[in-house]
């Protein structure tokens, strides 16, 4: 008995160490993005959105986390497909989407190729230089190449 005790606490450590260096990952990410943008222009946040004002114009800016190794398909506006080793995830973004700003959507930390249905039988890659249903889909890497060669 005392050993099944020791093994739950051993777990319930690991689990809240597991969401901690997440959590600090997450925080890490979003600060570089931050400061990338504050580069451009102006951000600012209340408790749900996070917009962004670039030369006249705003945007709501929004972070989507995808695992470095999983792929990510645009579907349609709202449906969005990540394809993981053995299986894949259909997820309706009607709620994530709903504004009607133009958003860009920071992707992380993904590293593989974003595709694009562009209807039932051709499909493309996309990249921070392509906007379509009104945003962009970007990399970390790729978010200050966007306000120096795209949005000027």
């Amino acid at each position: 008995m005392p050993e099944l005790i020791i093994a739950v606490i051993v777990i319930l450590i690991l689990v809240a160490v597991w969401f901690y260096v997440g959590k600090k990952q997450h925080n890490q990410f979003r600060e570089k993005a931050y400061a990338i943008l504050e580069k451009h222009g102006i951000v600012s946040k209340n408790e749900k959105s996070t917009f962004f004002e670039f030369k006249d114009k705003t945007y709501e800016i929004l972070f989507y986390k995808i695992a470095k190794t999983h792929e990510l398909t645009i579907n349609s506006k709202y449906i969005w497909e990540v394809h993981m080793k053995s299986r894949s995830t259909l997820i309706n973004q009607m709620y994530f989407l709903k504004s009607e700003l133009p958003k860009i959507v920071i992707i992380y930390p993904m590293e593989t190729k974003i595709k694009r249905f562009i209807n039932e039988n051709e499909m493309e890659f996309i990249d921070y230089k392509d906007e379509f249903y009104n945003m962009r889909l970007v990399k970390l890497d790729e978010l200050d190449q966007l306000f120096t060669e795209v949005i000027q």
